[in-house]
């Protein structure tokens, strides 16, 4: 250990030798969660505590378990670090990207810092604190809810802790400083751009923390794409002891600038140097230009570098499945890549600004974004609220702008979807508070940067909306919908589209948000809302997008969400987890994301159901179970050949070609072709028989039309069918159907079991189920849990009225009787697990002299229920 300090400090020391260093110091540090008496003295014992690396959070695991809620509060983090005497004779500061939500920062026991807001970048000069060798920073992070502090509830997990890198920055005396709210201390500005010329403004932050004036000169140099200068100036400055000066720096032309556009996102380099009167370099700091202008149009949309341009994209949350918020830089690039795949040039960072290297990518890739602060569902009535709203989003603005990938700055979302009032004279009282945190944001954004655009997101409540005295106040009204998904008719969206734009003709429009969750394993044929498969989200999807490429008044839009992420009270198909992603945690594409694909980025040829790995279906009598395949591209027409037969050629239809497939038992080959593009696909199908002879398996959902792919087990499950001789099914009884919306099964949480959707369906009041399989031993699995409940659900208000309360418990107790045998007697599914609760019992059945299986459901008090079934044969 002692040989690999001295190591650390050697190469710490030989680093000083340059004007500026930077390095991360994410691994190897001490976390306990909670207060520890005395965490932030170095004499603190922290030997016990665990060894966590940045990126890190502590509601990984308690945030995506069966127990409701996660911890929120404080804990600490402590990490030594070492420093030579070159790097303690100039400035020392601590660079953090995102700790949520609020960080106190302490070194060598002395208090260097606060931050509040868990989204946004900041540094901490810890200069007068540190000195040569080993040195002890302590952070406090605290994710605890503060009435004062956005976001005060939301569709998302807020995780805590300091999920995103942090660093060390060693700098001369005198210096670019990183303490304007966290930026990089150099700020890039494009007056004029045009195809011919472009002209450029450039602003440094120079602090002297020096005790004797400096005469310095601030240099500039502008590197075109091609590596070749294409521009420099510089000016003579003075900055005397303790003091900060922002030189600007106005006009340096740019002749024939290589434009940044989606197609060609050309990047310029700008060298600002530091130099002294001897001619040596004090500091220095690279940063990326792009010259680009835009526009919007109320009724022809979106324009770049004059050409009309349609934004097509996602919003994106930060989650990885397992990780929470604390993802790696190259899981945050991959994100950014899957978006240029999918052919989007439009990025909706919401709710909150992220990781710097997102909007990094999306100035390389040629992808335009919006970033926006975290102030979504509701505000308080306080000054502390506002002031923090507005200091947010300055420290948004300062940090990000010189990227040109940015359009536009964001400061509210769904602001009155959780009003904390219903009389309604309250309800006005508080609507002219949020209209004042509204226009302050206006104010402060466009003073902060007039040459980009305001958005504010609503849901759709637009008459709400105008009451609050919303609805004029942003540059661009985005509009969160969900016609066809929260509300049941999804030709509602292209109405209330043609509706906003009439009522405000001199607003630019945007789909801020759409779509339906899709759970990656739950498929179905006869597709419905809030059935959660990859069916029904395609449905939804095609729709969408056609109606928003109809109409030329939508500048842009952006799907809810690139990829699934965690929302801690939801139950639905994966408990935890908002299902709407184009693709999932794991980042696993749905086919709605090789839809878009195959519209926006062509040109493509995709098979789909690529992610249907465990495939089944019923036998139809002739060794072949027929089932839709989609197949999606941008081309006319498609042929698909099944195990190298010819099967049709269909023409395409919104991207999307549908085909009957036969499949067979075993290995099926896929090969589809348009022109000279080829896809293939290998399809290992379980047919389950209907048929006694060559019986193995059946594994059956009830009351319901929907297939699951239980990946963990690797199994099968296919839809219920009505019993008939010489095959299999149900007699008796009726799906689950929730009570007000009629839709499919139960939203509850089923604890237990990963595999919700397996278990949240059901046949109320089944007589029997039969299956007339040959002569042998098999084991049967029933499936149960109890989908009523003792006490009613609490609605989510991000559901828009859509969630599940549950029926009312009455009773319910039944026999279960297997070829004349009784197996289960007065069977209480809540008393033997509870309400909610996953119940597997396995049962060996012995069938002779041909008499198949056939178990009874005996009703005692209630309706028998059974949720599903599966049958194996031992031998």
């Amino acid at each position: 250990m002692r040989f690999l300090s001295v190591l650390f400090f050697a190469l710490v020391s030989l680093a000083e030798l340059s004007a500026r260093e930077r390095y991360t110091i994410n691994e190897a540090w001490r976390f306990a969660q909670g207060s520890p008496y005395g965490a932030f003295l170095p004499a603190a014992d922290d030997s016990a505590w665990p060894t966590v690396d940045v990126p890190h959070t502590w509601n990984a695991q308690d945030a995506d378990d069966d127990e409701p809620g996660f911890y929120r509060g404080p804990a600490w983090y402590r990490k030594r670090f070492f420093l030579s005497g070159d790097a303690v004779s100039g400035q020392v500061y601590l660079c953090f990207e995102g700790v949520n939500q609020t960080a106190c920062v302490y070194v060598n026991g002395h208090f260097a810092g606060r931050h509040a807001g868990g989204y946004t970048r900041f540094a901490v000069d810890i200069t007068p604190f540190v000195f040569v060798g080993e040195n002890l920073v302590a952070v406090e992070a605290d994710n605890r809810h503060d009435p004062d502090m956005p976001p005060l509830s939301a569709d998302f997990t807020f995780f805590g802790g300091i999920y995103r890198d942090v660093s060390l920055l060693l700098t001369h005396k005198v210096h670019i400083a990183p303490t304007d709210m966290g930026s990089s201390g150099v700020c890039l500005s494009t007056p004029r751009v045009s195809a011919q010329s472009a002209e450029v403004d450039v602003r440094t932050l120079v602090a002297n923390r020096s005790d004797r004036t400096a005469r310095l000169r601030v240099e500039h140099r502008i590197f075109a794409p091609d590596g070749s200068e294409a521009a420099r100036a510089g000016c003579p400055l003075v900055v005397e002891p303790g003091q900060v000066a922002e030189p600007v720096c106005r006009g340096i032309r740019i002749a024939d600038p290589q434009l940044w556009d989606l197609d060609a996102p050309n990047l310029y380099r700008v060298l600002t140097r530091i130099v002294a009167e001897d001619g040596s370099e004090l500091d220095c700091v690279s940063s990326s230009l792009g010259l680009r202008w835009f526009s919007f149009d109320p009724d022809k949309g979106f324009f770049l570098n004059g050409r009309p341009r349609k934004l097509v994209g996602t919003c994106r949350h930060q989650d990885y499945e397992g990780r929470g918020w604390a993802l790696t830089d190259a899981m945050h690039e991959r994100d950014i890549r899957l978006l240029k795949r999918m052919g989007g040039n439009f990025l909706r960072i919401s709710h909150y600004p992220q990781d710097p290297v997102v909007l990094e990518m999306c100035d390389r890739l040629g992808i335009l974004a919006s970033v926006e602060i975290p102030v979504v569902n509701a505000v308080t009535e306080s000054d502390a609220f506002l002031d923090n709203s507005v200091r947010m989003a300055r420290e948004m603005i300062r940090q990000d702008f010189n990227h040109p990938s940015v359009i536009i700055w964001a400061y509210m979302n769904e602001v009155l979807l959780r009003p904390p009032y219903k009389d309604p004279a309250q309800l006005a009282v508080y609507y002219k508070a949020v209209e004042r945190v509204a226009r302050a944001l206006e104010e402060a954004v466009r003073a902060e940067d007039p040459s980009r655009y305001t958005m504010m997101a609503y849901h759709n409540a637009p008459d709400a909306y105008a009451a609050a005295g919303l609805t004029r106040i942003p540059m661009i009204q985005g509009w969160n919908l969900y016609q066809g998904w929260y509300e049941k008719d999804i030709t509602r969206f292209e109405k209330i589209l043609d509706r906003l734009h009439a009522e405000y003709p001199d607003k630019v429009l945007m789909v801020t948000e759409y779509g339906a969750d899709v759970d990656q394993r739950v498929h179905s044929f006869a597709p419905e809302q809030f059935d959660f498969s990859q069916e029904y989200g395609l449905v939804y999807h095609r729709h969408y997008l056609r109606e928003i490429m109809r109409r030329p008044f939508v500048a842009g839009s952006s799907v809810w969400n690139l990829n699934s992420f965690y929302s801690e009270p939801r139950a639905d198909a994966v408990p935890h987890v908002n299902l709407k992603g184009l693709t999932g945690l794991d980042r696993e594409p749905k086919d709605t994301y090789l839809f878009y694909k195959a519209r926006l980025a062509g040109p493509q040829l995709l098979i789909g159901n690529r992610c249907w790995l465990n495939r089944g279906g019923a036998d139809d009598g002739r060794g072949r179970c027929t089932q839709p395949v989609p197949v999606f591209t941008d081309r006319s027409s498609v042929t698909l050949f099944h195990n190298g037969r010819k099967l049709a050629t269909k023409q395409t239809e919104d991207g999307v070609a549908m085909f009957d497939v036969p499949f067979v038992d075993g290995e099926n080959r896929l090969v589809a072709t348009a022109g000279t593009l080829i896809d293939a696909l290998t399809v290992d199908f379980r047919l389950m028989k209907a048929s006694p002879r060559g019986f193995s398996e059946l594994c059956v959902m009830l009351g319901s039309p929907r297939y699951f792919d239980d990946r963990a087990a690797g199994t099968a499950w296919i839809p219920e069918q009505p019993y008939t001789p010489g095959s299999w099914g149900y007699v008796g009884g009726r799906p689950l159907r929730r009570e007000g919306t009629g839709w499919l099964g139960s939203a509850a949480d089923i604890k237990g079991t990963d595999c919700n959707a397996l278990f949240q369906t059901q046949r109320v009041g089944i007589e029997q189920f039969r299956a007339d399989v040959p002569d042998g031993t098999y084991s049967v699995y029933f499936h149960w849990a109890e989908l009523d409940t003792e006490d009613k659900r609490e609605a989510l208000a991000y559901n828009l009225g859509a969630d599940d309360a549950g029926t009312r418990y009455r009773g319910r107790r039944f026999d279960v009787v297997v070829n004349g045998s009784r197996l289960l007697q007065d069977f209480s599914i809540a008393e033997e697990a509870g309400f909610a609760r996953a119940l597997v019992r396995k049962a060996e059945v012995v069938v002779r002299d041909g008499q198949g299986i056939r178990i009874d459901f005996l009703p005692v008090e209630g309706e028998p229920v059974l949720n599903a079934i599966r049958i194996y044969r031992n031998h």
